[in-house]
């Protein structure tokens, strides 16, 4: 397992060093982003799916594990909520700090890790956990970013239906919905058009591994190090997290697997998508960059760690 793990997190290095080094800048990191979201993810995940003997038994999975998940995106968010308020975290930046701990890198570094060590059917799981993450982003993660606004409005029905139309809107969601409508037809995709997903798909770990590395290369490290939220708030997301994911699904009457990828899910550091979405709406997106560094680099023990305690409880 650990030799899996090296390979990804060369990878990673490869990454770093390239951006150290200038051969990747800010606009060619920007269009990996762009390319590997909107392109080569989307078309592994339609091989994936589009591929897959779907059973009655594989779509209640799937509703199963995105009911766990979403169900559990929100105890996070209640977590990290209570925490930042009994450790007293700044006003100006407590809502970035609880928004990174409970939003994991489940797209990124999901994806390839538990197509890896789950198979086919962990990826599938993670789609459902990730759609999951994206309900809980575009609802509770955009209201908790705009807390600190004066002038922001109360939850709509009309703001419940813009959201719901930007996760049906995301790239993976629709290419999930596209692979589970090809599964469903039995598979009618011409072979070369298969063929062609299935190279372009192929792409996105290794990509996706050079975008984190490369994105890693222009932290300050000595302050990610040295800032007591950024060191708790990782904490509590590669740790307490995970641990709190057991203890709610251990018992629960469903598919040791589906146990396996909810826990796995929130064992990832902060997804890059607390960054982005800090910076649009104007709040601390610095914040959301250094936790999103330092569970990265904290990552490379806790999530093989991780992976082997799921294997020995489920």
């Amino acid at each position: 397992m650990y030799g899996k793990y090296f390979v990804l997190f060369a990878i990673l290095f490869t990454g770093w060093f390239l951006r150290k080094i200038n051969f990747i800048d800010d606009k060619m990191n920007h269009s990996m982003n762009k390319l590997i979201v909107y392109f080569a993810y989307p078309c592994l995940i339609v091989h994936n799916i589009g591929n897959v003997d779907m059973t009655g038994r594989l779509v209640l999975d799937f509703l199963i594990g995105f009911g766990i998940s979403l169900a559990c995106f929100f105890i996070y968010g209640a977590i990290s909520f209570g925490y930042a308020k009994a450790r007293k975290f700044p006003s100006d930046c407590s809502n970035v700090a609880e928004f990174a701990m409970a939003t994991p890198n489940n797209g990124f570094m999901g994806f390839p890790v538990s197509l890896i060590f789950f198979g086919e059917k962990g990826l599938f799981l993670m789609l459902a956990h990730n759609a999951a993450m994206n309900f809980f982003i575009f609802t509770y993660g955009t209201n908790l970013l705009n807390r600190n606004n004066p002038e922001r409005r109360k939850p709509t029905i009309r703001n419940v239906i813009r959201a719901t139309f930007k996760f049906l809107l995301n790239p993976n969601i629709l290419a999930l919905i596209i692979g589970f409508a090809l599964s469903l037809l039995g598979g009618i995709l011409p072979e070369a058009v298969d063929e062609y997903l299935l190279y372009i798909g192929n792409v996105s770990t290794p990509m996706a591994m050079i975008f984190i590395g490369s994105s890693l290369a222009t932290a300050d490290l000595r302050k990610v190090f040295t800032t007591k939220l950024v060191i708790e708030a990782s904490i509590v997301k590669l740790l307490v997290l995970p641990l709190v994911t057991i203890g709610l699904v251990y018992f629960l009457p469903v598919a040791p697997l589906i146990k396996s990828i909810v826990v796995l899910g929130i064992a990832f550091p902060t997804a890059a998508t607390v960054s982005m979405l800090a910076e649009q709406e104007n709040q601390s997106a610095l914040t959301a960059s250094q936790i999103l560094v330092l569970s990265t680099i904290a990552s490379i023990v806790t999530v093989p760690a991780s992976v082997n305690l799921i294997n020995l409880l489920f």
